[in-house]
């Protein structure tokens, strides 16, 4: 009697078979005790079938043949796997009973589940969960074996499943559909659509158009200065409701009247002021969480600068070629009981790496918030494990990835971060003024975690002060400062912080029931609240989008292309906004319940696809993007083997090319032959001082435009400029190398020539 474990992925499955006890190793498999074979998937080993591979009438994409409506999607076996669903069908054809090892999720439910159904397994199906990957969770597990057929499995199955076709289907249909109205002007590019990828698309756009159409504004900022004997101290106005601020703000209380902010400097400079309120705390900050994927990311981005896919690749190599981390893709901080109680042996290799780490505070018996089996969802949090890898193996791009995990996992087993916190109220007039410091008694984790140390010094100091006053006390308001400031524009999206909106992207939503929904989905989750997509995806939905050239990099910001721009004005609110995703997990839930049917729901979809595809036959979607040479065609961005470059639209009929900025290594100044460097604003010689500004005269140059200068010193025709006065205007760019700056130069316009007969002259 043949027992065979499917388990989700290659690593999963060898501590499964560890845990049942390996008789021998095959290929694609593991001979184990008591009539148990263990294999497994890689990921998903089916894909659905594109379209034209079901009918061949997709093969072109028309809107006269959309919308497609296949009543199932039919599975392929991807190619690059192919080799070990052979092994997994072969050994299925021989069991008696399939266990299903997924992920203890609905889509790992789904990935074994849809192997289980396209071999046609007629055995005994049983499940396991398992969401820490270690030899003493796997022996549990397998002594809590279910029947796979529960109703809680099946409407598991049936959610991810629902969701699935969903996405195809609508994803499909309007990729195919827009692509096809593009086409009709020239456009040979793809204008990819999808449920989570085209809302986080318009998040870029909207952030990129309130940045850009910021309107200046101003407020007061008002400052008080006490002395008290030989001490000053400085501190902020306390703007409570007894002040009149900006009726349009309700978030933040600003004061917007000069006579407002300067009615408060008359009434309180010279005049005495006391100690309203003082207060020293004694306060503790625990370590913070080790990483889930997307908080690693973050970190990541912030302090190297490497893109989340990067991150994403750079931690599936340190899980798998080096097996120095627990599952990479986790959207889970939280660890288990058993990752602590490993813990000591974790530590001991990880000191035979990092020589420093003998000098700190680790205490391997210290268990911090971080171990929680209740917190766990499908996995754990990131952390290192034991295991035979060496730093010196790593790249340098893995040892840095490797070492904040590292760190944020030792904090866990160091002392809290105690520190003192002084505040300060004064009450002068009708008014208060607030100050505060922090000194820090025991750094504890943060020293692993910062290194910014001269900040707690200078907080020092102004603790030292204000602990010296005493309340009650005495003084005089020496000085009040009234600072009139600018608002300042939401800063355009970097990769970090496009994670982060992703993480809480509910508050775009504008009804508060759709809202609500989307925050529901996530009460499970900690640190979502109404997010779209998962860790593990979001770093592909955002190379998809920029190998779709939706957007472009300037330094680590995010700026959308004109595509984008078009492409995200012209679609309707209910595909650019995540409401979507709200609306389909309230009925996926249902479907998870069996309180209704995949068909039904996805009738519904289909029902919407056709009614948009009605009204999209009206959109027009015009080719953007400087002119190419041939005048026939515009330069738009492609990705190519060696990188990034220009190609014009009119291809094949024309086949020129221009290369990509930021893919290329910066050329030689043109004005000395010195080293250039770049960032979102600038592209600068460090020996001659030219400076190419990246925007001028209100026009966003290209990267195409940037290296014309740099390789021809003149640009082609440039549209889009706008005088002081804001009219539009077009110029070529021209290098004055002499003056090592960037001039205008406006095209020459022909004088018409009119034949004047004499006779027609008149003199006065």
């Amino acid at each position: 009697m043949m027992k065979l474990v499917i388990a989700e992925k290659p690593q999963l499955g060898q501590v499964i078979a560890e845990a049942i006890g390996i008789i021998s190793r095959k290929d694609g498999f593991f001979e184990c005790k008591n009539g148990y074979v263990v294999t497994w998937a890689i990921g998903h080993l089916l894909a659905q079938k594109m379209p034209k591979e079901i009918n061949p009438i997709y093969e072109k994409w028309d809107l006269s043949t959309l919308p497609f409506n296949f009543p199932e999607i039919p599975l392929k076996v991807k190619p690059q796997v192919e080799n070990q669903f052979k092994v997994v069908e072969r050994l299925l054809s021989k069991a008696d009973t399939a266990i299903n090892a997924g992920d203890p999720d609905d889509e790992g439910q789904l990935l074994i589940d849809e192997l289980l159904d396209f071999c046609q397994f007629k055995g005994k199906q049983e499940r396991i969960l398992l969401n820490d990957m270690n030899i003493d969770s796997a022996k549990e597990a397998l002594k809590n074996i279910q029947s796979n057929t529960a109703p809680m499995f099946v409407g598991m199955k049936n959610k991810a499943l629902a969701r699935s076709r969903a996405d195809y289907i609508f994803g499909l249909n309007l990729t195919m559909a827009y692509t096809a109205i593009a086409k009709k002007t020239g456009y040979t590019g793809i204008f990819s659509v999808g449920r989570v990828q085209t809302p986080t698309l318009a998040l870029i756009v909207r952030r990129y158009l309130a940045n850009k159409n910021h309107k200046e504004s101003f407020y007061y900022n008002v400052n008080g200065q006490f002395k008290l004997g030989a001490k000053v101290i400085d501190t902020k106005l306390i703007v409570d409701d007894k002040i009149e601020t900006d009726p349009n703000n309700e978030k933040e209380k600003r004061i917007i009247s000069e006579t407002v902010a300067n009615g408060i400097k008359s009434a309180c400079e010279n005049k005495t002021a006391s100690i309203h309120t003082l207060t020293i705390e004694d306060k503790k900050a625990p370590a913070p969480l080790p990483f889930a994927l997307l908080d690693l990311q973050v970190k990541i981005s912030n302090k190297y600068g490497y893109t989340s896919d990067d991150v994403l690749k750079i931690t599936q190599d340190l899980r798998e070629k080096h097996k120095a981390i627990t599952y990479n893709r986790s959207d889970c901080r939280y660890l288990s009981t058993q990752q602590f109680e490993q813990a000591p042996a974790t530590i001991e290799h990880l000191k035979s790496q990092y020589a420093e780490l003998a000098s700190l505070p680790i205490d391997t018996q210290q268990k911090s918030r971080a171990f929680n089996d209740k917190n766990i969802t499908a996995h754990t949090g990131i952390i290192p494990v034991k295991g035979t890898y060496q730093i010196a193996d790593m790249t340098p791009k893995e040892k840095n990835v490797f070492k904040e995990i590292v760190n944020q996992y030792l904090g866990q087993f160091m002392p809290e971060k105690s520190y003192q916190q002084a505040t300060v109220i004064f009450q002068c007039e009708n008014y208060q003024f607030k100050t505060g410091a922090i000194k820090t008694i025991n750094k504890g984790w943060e020293l692993l975690v910062t290194e910014d140390d001269e900040t707690a010094e200078n907080d020092t100091i102004a603790f030292d002060t204000l602990a010296s006053l005493n309340q009650g006390e005495n003084g005089i308001c020496a000085k009040i400062n009234v600072n009139k400031e600018k608002t300042k524009p939401a800063p355009l999206f970097t990769e970090a912080t496009l994670l982060k909106a992703l993480q809480s992207i509910a508050k775009e939503v504008k009804e508060p029931d759709i809202r609500q929904l989307l925050i529901d989905k996530d009460k499970d989750k900690k640190g979502e609240n109404g997010g779209i997509g998962t860790p593990a995806t979001r770093s592909a939905i955002i190379k998809n989008l920029l190998d779709n050239d939706y957007f472009k990099y300037q330094g680590k910001q995010i700026v959308p292309t004109d595509k984008a721009l078009q492409f995200i004005e012209k679609l309707p609110d209910i595909i650019t906004y995540p409401d979507m995703t709200a609306l389909w997990f309230e009925q996926q839930t249902a479907i998870e319940k069996g309180e209704l049917s995949i068909q039904d729901f996805l009738k519904g979809v289909q029902n919407f696809i056709a009614e948009h595809l009605e009204s999209a036959k009206n959109v027009k979607l015009e080719l953007t993007g400087e002119p190419c040479e041939c005048g026939k065609g515009v330069l738009m961005l492609k990705k190519g083997s060696k990188g990034s470059f220009f190609a014009c639209s009119n291809y094949p009929e024309c086949n020129i090319t221009k290369p990509a900025l930021n893919d290329l290594p910066m050329p030689n100044c043109p004005c000395c032959n010195g080293n250039l460097k770049a960032n979102s604003a600038v592209i600068e010689c460090v020996k001659c001082g030219l400076k190419i500004w990246r925007k001028i005269s209100e026009k966003n140059l290209t990267d195409s435009q940037i290296m014309s200068l740099l390789s021809k010193g003149k640009t082609t025709l440039i549209k889009g400029f706008k005088s002081k006065t804001g009219k539009d205007f077009e110029a070529y760019l021209k290098l004055n190398k002499a003056e090592k700056k960037v001039e205008l130069d406006f095209p020459t316009r022909e004088m018409k020539v009119v034949k004047v007969k004499r006779e027609d002259l008149k003199f006065k």
